[in-house]
C-alpha cells in the first residue's frame, strides 16, 4: 500500500456544498493509498514537526496557494524525493493554473491516475525563508496583489486582481532598489518591482518564454511614473520581447534586492509577506516534481 501525505486547508476556497475531504479520501482509498491528511491550521507545524516520512509516496496539497508553497516547503526541508500533487481549493490558484492543473476538484484528482506523469519545476527562495513558485513583487504592483478582498478574489478568481488594478486608487510612488546579481549591480528608482519564475496562467501567451523549469529568474522594475504608462509597460513586457525604455529587464539565477529602507507592499505567490530591507532571491532549479497528467 502506498502512503500519501495530504496538507489540506478546508477555509482556503470557495464555499462549496460538496464534502471535499470526502471526495478525496474515497479517491485515494480507490488508488489503494493509506491516507495522513493534517489540516492547515495552527497546529499544523506541531503536527507536521512529529510525522514519519519514512516510506511516503506522495504529497498532496488540497487548497490554495498558500496551501501548496507549505507542501513545497515540507518536501524541501525534509529532504523527500516525492512528487507534489495539486488539488486546487483557493480562491486564486495560481500556481495550478500556471502548471496546467485542472481547477475542478474531480479533473484535478484524475492526475493522480497516473503520478510519474510530472514536471520538474524550479523553486525560489527568499532569505533563506520564503519559497515561491510563480513570483514575487514590491512596490505598486504587490499593493494591487494584496489588495484584492477575499471577497473578490472568491467571486472572480485571478480576475479579482485586474478588477483591483483597473478601479485601485493607490497612489503611484516610486522605491530606490539597489539590484545586485553575481557580478553586476544596477541602481533604478520605480514604482514595482516584480521577479517571476512563471508566467504562463489563466491562459496568457506572453511573447517571452517565462518558465517554471529554464533555471532562470525574469526580474522587471517598472519606472514609469503615470497609470496610462504603467498599463503600457506591462502591455509592452508581457507581447514584445524587448520592454520599453521605461522597464528594466534583468534574466538571473540571483538577485540580492537592497533597500533604502524595509517597505511592507511586499507579496509572494499572492500572499502579502514581510521582508527586511535587503531581499535575497536564489533559484532552486528542477527542485519539484509536479504530478501534470500530460
Amino acid at each position: 500500500m502506498s502512503k500519501v501525505l495530504v496538507i489540506f486547508n478546508p477555509t482556503a476556497g470557495l464555499k462549496s456544498k460538496i464534502d471535499v475531504e470526502t471526495i478525496i479520501r474515497d479517491k485515494l482509498q480507490d488508488l489503494n493509498y493509506q491516507v495522513s491528511l493534517f489540516y492547515l491550521n495552527n497546529r499544523f507545524e506541531d503536527v507536521i514537526g512529529e510525522f514519519d516520512f519514512t516510506g511516503l509516496d506522495l504529497v498532496l496539497a488540497v487548497g490554495g496557494d498558500g496551501t501548496v508553497k507549505v507542501a513545497t516547503r515540507t518536501i524541501i526541508e525534509n529532504n523527500l524525493q516525492v512528487p507534489l500533487a495539486i488539488v486546487p481549493y483557493g480562491s486564486a490558484n495560481v500556481i495550478a493554473t500556471a502548471a496546467g492543473i485542472p481547477l475542478n476538484i474531480k479533473n484535478a484528482l484524475k492526475l493522480l491516475d497516473d503520478t510519474n506523469k510530472i514536471l520538474k519545476i524550479d523553486v525560489g527562495l527568499i532569505n533563506k525563508k520564503h519559497y515561491f513558485l510563480v513570483g514575487l513583487s514590491i512596490g505598486y504592483i504587490s499593493k494591487i496583489v494584496t489588495g484584492a478582498s477575499h471577497h473578490l478574489k472568491n467571486k472572480f478568481g485571478f480576475f479579482g486582481y485586474l478588477l483591483v488594478f483597473v478601479f485601485n486608487k493607490i497612489k503611484i510612488k516610486k522605491l530606490k532598489f539597489e539590484i545586485k546579481t553575481k557580478n553586476k549591480s544596477f541602481w533604478v528608482r520605480g514604482n514595482s518591482l516584480v521577479i517571476f519564475n512563471a508566467l504562463n496562467y489563466y491562459g496568457l501567451k506572453v511573447k517571452k518564454q517565462i518558465s517554471f523549469s529554464d533555471g532562470i529568474f525574469n526580474l522587471y522594475v517598472f519606472t514609469s511614473q503615470t497609470f496610462i504608462s504603467l498599463v503600457e509597460g506591462l502591455f509592452l513586457m508581457l507581447f514584445f520581447n524587448k520592454p520599453p525604455r521605461y522597464v528594466l529587464s534583468l534574466d538571473n539565477n540571483y538577485f540580492k534586492i537592497i533597500l533604502k529602507k524595509p517597505t511592507s507592499s511586499c507579496q509572494i505567490d499572492g500572499d502579502y509577506v514581510k521582508l527586511p530591507r535587503i531581499i535575497e532571491v536564489v533559484l532552486l532549479p528542477q527542485s519539484l516534481d509536479i504530478i501534470i497528467g500530460k
